[in-house]
């Protein structure tokens, strides 16, 4: 199954992704996957995004050039279009933008999906948010927590984790401890995790990445079935993002 389809995404919707092991994959690809079905879609970040990602989006915009004529340019010429902040000229890292400039793109292109990258998690695959994050605005319908299935079994410290200290408050787990299911489940169900900054009447939508790199998918349906416990959690995906159907299951209750 296709990501549009399993995360339902509509005309117009404004989605974030949030934690770890692939956020900027899955922006990506479902970027590409709303412009192939003859749709806008603009992508952007609230923190920050590495030169080497701004290349996978065929136009990119920078917020002090944003005006509506600008993006309306571009949105024309390549259906897909990033907006970023100020970009750095050595590293080619370039900055989130504003919630007020998030705002005005909602409300120049109302019928355009708005993808968002709302937090960072320095290249591991999974994390807890510290008291600045996510920036998730307050117009987004859907939130999609990411983590890595190759956090599995992997002990909760700094090489694998981002913020292991605040995976460890938020489920209770010694640090060094292995990364089961119950772990990942608990701090991607909590409000002060995976569903901080939430809006009300936003769906959350978990996706499991890198499922396939698992000897076996019981510790991913595992965690999904935890997940599920929690009312707030609509649907979990286990998923290969680098595969041409990258949903590989859709758990709901």
């Amino acid at each position: 199954m296709r990501l549009a389809e399993a995360l339902a995404v509509s005309r117009g919707e404004v989605v974030a992704f949030v934690g770890g092991g692939g956020k900027t994959a899955a922006m990506f690809r479902l970027a590409r996957e709303v412009a192939a079905r003859d749709e806008r879609v603009l992508t952007t970040t609230t923190t920050h995004i590495f030169a080497a990602q701004i290349a996978q989006a065929p136009a990119h915009v920078v917020a002090t050039d944003a005006t509506r004529e600008t993006i309306v340019t571009a949105l024309a010429s390549h259906r897909h279009v990033l907006v970023v902040g100020d970009t750095d000229a050595g590293s080619g890292r370039a900055g989130g933008v504003s919630l007020e400039l998030f705002t005005r793109l909602r409300a120049w292109f109302p019928d355009v999906c708005l993808l968002n990258e709302a937090d960072g998690s320095r290249m591991r695959p999974f994390k807890a948010p510290a008291a600045h994050e996510p920036v998730i605005p307050e117009e987004t319908t859907l939130v999609v927590p990411v983590v890595g299935a190759d956090v599995f079994g992997q002990p909760l410290d700094s090489e694998h984790v981002h913020r292991p200290e605040l995976v460890s408050a938020l489920s209770g787990a010694p640090l060094g401890a292995p990364i089961t299911p119950e772990i990942v489940a608990s701090v991607l169900a909590h409000p002060d995790g995976g569903r901080k900054g939430v809006p009300a009447g936003a769906r959350v939508v978990v996706l499991i990445n890198k499922v396939e790199t698992l000897p076996d998918r019981k510790p991913a349906r595992d965690t999904a079935e935890r997940l599920l416990r929690e009312r707030a959690v609509t649907a979990v995906l286990l998923a290969g993002l680098r595969g041409d159907d990258p949903v590989l299951e859709v758990c709901s209750r």
